[in-house]
């Protein structure tokens, strides 16, 4: 079988859902291929097959494979940065994904290419909690799109509305979360917004060292600190760890609801066109 059956092959098994054993024919591919370009055409649909069985990892390390001695003239450039700046994101590193982006428009002067990495860098931002670097990033994107006036500035004020001080998501620390659950047990998990659960924290650890203190006070110091203040460590440092857990918990809940609305905007401006 010749190198262009080969390759139709694995297209092939690509385009009918083969994900897994496309890979591995787009592997045999790399191996043969003589000429860089093909290298990585073959590496970046490689990664592609990755993408789609969720193993982001494998597709960062095979695009991040991928070298380009004349980036600006090579159009497989600009995929390879979408692709990899995307994976990131799904793999949950929004700051490399970022990173990646800038690196591409800092390479680029057509600010044109920059179209299809704005949602993503927008989303990106969000994740970070930069939330006016994230506003400026979906006008540039309104901007860029064949829109008429009328729309154009419907969706800026949406926009505008959207990251308004009132409206962006309130960001819990998890810092504070966790310097409140250790001065006072409970006060973490209310902070980082599960009251109901706070207090009945506090409550048991208060409860804990009451038991502990009446012990002592009748002379069972042994049978108090065993049963009260070994019981109370372990609710303590339960608490703290349970409060860092909710704030976590919370602030994705907030960003993946803002970047819902976002995603829906950006295709409510694509229906626009």
């Amino acid at each position: 079988m010749n190198k262009k059956a080969d390759a139709a092959n694995a297209d092939s098994l690509f385009n009918s859902g083969n994900y897994f054993e496309a890979s591995i024919e787009y592997e045999y591919l790399i191996f043969r291929a003589e000429q860089p370009e093909n290298l990585n055409l073959f590496k970046y649909k490689k990664a592609l097959c990755y993408k789609k069985l969720n193993d982001f990892n494998r597709a960062i390390n095979e695009l991040q494979s991928a070298y380009f001695e004349n980036p600006k003239e090579d159009t497989l450039y600009r995929f390879v940065c979408y692709e990899q700046s995307l994976c990131f994101y799904l793999n949950g590193e929004p700051q490399k994904a970022l990173w990646k982006i800038d690196e591409y428009f800092h390479l680029n002067a057509d600010s044109s290419l920059f179209f299809d990495f704005l949602p993503i860098r927008a989303i990106c931002l969000n994740e970070t909690f930069q939330w006016d670097e994230a506003r400026k990033c979906l006008l540039a994107f309104v901007q860029m799109q064949d829109l008429t006036t009328e729309n154009k500035t419907e969706l800026e004020h949406l926009i505008h509305e959207l990251y308004h001080k009132k409206n962006v998501p309130k960001i819990r620390s998890v810092k504070k979360a966790e310097l409140f659950s250790r001065i006072i047990p409970g006060t973490g998990q209310i902070y980082a917004g599960m009251t109901g659960e706070g207090i009945v924290n506090f409550l048991i650890n208060a409860s804990i060292l009451a038991f502990t203190a009446h012990q002592a006070y009748n002379g069972f110091y042994i049978t108090g600190y065993l049963a009260g203040l070994g019981f109370f460590n372990k609710t303590y440092h339960g608490g703290i760890k349970r409060a860092e857990a909710i704030a976590l918990q919370k602030n994705k809940e907030l960003i993946a609801n803002l970047n819902s609305r976002i995603i829906a905007l950006i295709s409510t401006g694509s229906n626009s066109n």
